[in-house]
């Protein structure tokens, strides 16, 4: 498991078009959106909070769902197959793979909370900081069995559009580019059961700018979590039965 999940860092770390996406891409939005206007004082910091945790929830996301989908380019071009004449078992690829996954989500979320503090002065005490960077790395967990999901049942040429309906669907309508406070109520209570607002929503609270949900987004979370891993196990079993195994 270590050296397959080492084998898989160092593919992706190579590419550069990983960094820009997962990185750059989601730092440079942060920056923007946080920069313009005249906000001052306690305004500027709540704002700041929120799109740091809004803009970090949404590019998390989108690595896992993004890095699951090189599991298509994987299937396309033999690699998988190729894995079964190996010792390695099939059960670890998928579990090395969404370990990986979640691995790789920690380096958007520490960028985007080091620029949160150091340039735009964002204010919070340190134990905040720690649960904040942890909720937004380990509770990213079900995104990437969505992700590894995806992987598997989509093609070469739907993998990257599904991908961005998905993530951008569920950032959308979850409240990570507006509050749901702005929605219309019969459109807020569906945000509410959305896995990424459940996902950011628990650290916005530890930050005290979250809604008074606790236990129901950790219940929505879950829930998700327990779906995203059943449709990732079925389409698995199928995957592997084409293979011939």
């Amino acid at each position: 498991m270590k050296a397959y999940v080492r084998l898989e860092i160092r593919r992706m770390w190579r590419s550069p078009s990983f960094l820009v996406y997962t990185v750059l891409i989601p730092l440079t939005f942060y920056l923007l959106f946080t920069n313009i206007g005249a906000l001052a004082g306690q305004a500027k910091n709540v704002a700041g909070i929120y799109a740091m945790i809004s803009i970090g929830a949404y590019s998390t996301i989108g690595t896992l769902l993004n890095y699951g989908a090189t599991l298509v380019n994987d299937r396309s071009v033999g690699w998988l197959r190729q894995l079964r004449f190996t010792p390695i078992p099939p059960t670890t690829v998928v579990y090395g793979k969404a370990l990986t996954g979640v691995l790789l989500a920690l380096p958007p979320v520490l960028v985007l909370c080091l620029a949160a503090a150091l340039i735009n002065g964002v204010r919070l005490g340190a134990v905040q900081w720690l649960v904040i960077i942890l909720l937004l790395w380990l509770g990213s967990a079900p995104f990437a069995l969505l992700g590894i999901a995806l992987g598997y049942v989509c093609r070469t040429q739907s993998a990257q559009a599904v991908n961005f309906l998905v993530y951008f669907g569920m950032a959308a309508i979850g409240g990570l580019w507006f509050p749901l406070a702005m929605f219309p109520s019969w459109l807020r209570e569906i945000g509410r059961l959305t896995p990424a607002h459940a996902y950011a929503d628990l650290s916005w609270r530890v930050a005290s700018i979250g809604e008074n949900a606790l236990v129901q987004d950790l219940i929505v979370l879950a829930v998700w979590a327990a779906l995203f891993a059943f449709f990732g196990a079925r389409v698995y079993r199928r995957s592997a039965a084409r293979l011939g195994s």
